[in-house]
């Protein structure tokens, strides 16, 4: 499955994930029209100008920047465009069920005046590859795994706000047991009662939940007490001042910083196995 996105025509990647059952993936027009709002929103709070430039240079086709920066949404579209249907027919093709992990961990989470910079995106890989190397050394499986580290802003019931961040990923090869067991946050970290530190759930369509694990976008997340007494958290878009620093972030990575592959890594734009 070569990647052709490059010289695909302007939206045969939205028609190409609607066959895949993904049929909101955006289209060159939406990655476009987010692109002047980046540009804008970082113009506004006083971005380098030759990033602004750059950025303002970006098409479907081809990049404004020297080096593609995450934050870019011209270039995050053409990654998704790529990766997704390579990882669904990738990750299909192994043995077994996939599962959807989302892990989190108490050391991403960082006060909010320190910007979603804080957390070291090599630090979270690490622990991630760590907890695959337990479950091979375990089961002797080498599981296969596509995904990403992203952030939200939570902002708990008494106003505080921490940057958080969390991990997506698609599995293949490794039960929910032996995720559980491998990934799990443990007893060292004390947590609240109604902290999940690692959902593991079944995959109904591989490329719809892909394209979630990859997201560009960010969200905040309001705590409060849901009507069963329990606390909840109810999930909007960032305030504009908050999404120029998540954006100002973005732009510091280059493109796919954030992206995490397990068994598996992009060669010539094409994503292959790793695992023998």
């Amino acid at each position: 499955m070569p990647d052709t996105t490059a010289s695909d025509p302007p939206d045969a990647a939205s028609e190409r994930m609607a066959t895949l059952g993904l049929h909101n993936f955006e289209t060159t027009a939406d990655a476009t029209a987010r692109q002047q709002q980046l540009v804008r929103g970082l113009t506004r709070a006083g971005a380098l100008g030759g990033l602004i430039r750059g950025l303002a240079k970006c098409t479907p086709e081809k990049c404004g920047l020297s080096r593609c920066r995450d934050g870019c949404h011209e270039g995050q579209r053409r990654l998704r465009a790529g990766l997704i249907p390579q990882a669904d027919h990738l990750l299909r093709a192994q043995p077994g069920p996939l599962r959807s992990v989302t892990l989190v961990h108490p050391r991403w989470d960082v006060p909010y005046e320190a910007g979603p910079g804080a957390i070291s995106i090599p630090a979270v890989k690490q622990h991630v590859k760590r907890g695959f190397m337990r479950l091979t050394a375990k089961s002797g499986k080498r599981p296969m795994a596509v995904g990403a580290f992203e952030v939200c802003l939570n902002r708990d019931a008494d106003g505080t706000k921490t940057w958080a961040g969390q991990v997506h990923l698609i599995v293949a090869g490794a039960t929910r047991d032996e995720l559980h067991a491998a990934l799990g946050v443990g007893k060292r970290y004390p947590l609240p009662p109604y902290a999940k530190p690692l959902v593991v759930e079944d995959v109904s369509n591989t490329a719809r939940q892909q394209a979630y694990a990859l997201k560009r976008y960010a969200e905040q997340r309001i705590a409060y007490l849901a009507a069963n007494g329990r606390q909840a958290r109810r999930h909007l878009p960032l305030d504009s001042s908050d999404q120029r620093t998540f954006d100002r972030w973005l732009c510091r990575l280059s493109l796919g910083e954030r992206v995490i592959l397990l068994g598996c890594k992009r060669l010539n734009g094409q994503l292959v196995s790793v695992t023998p």
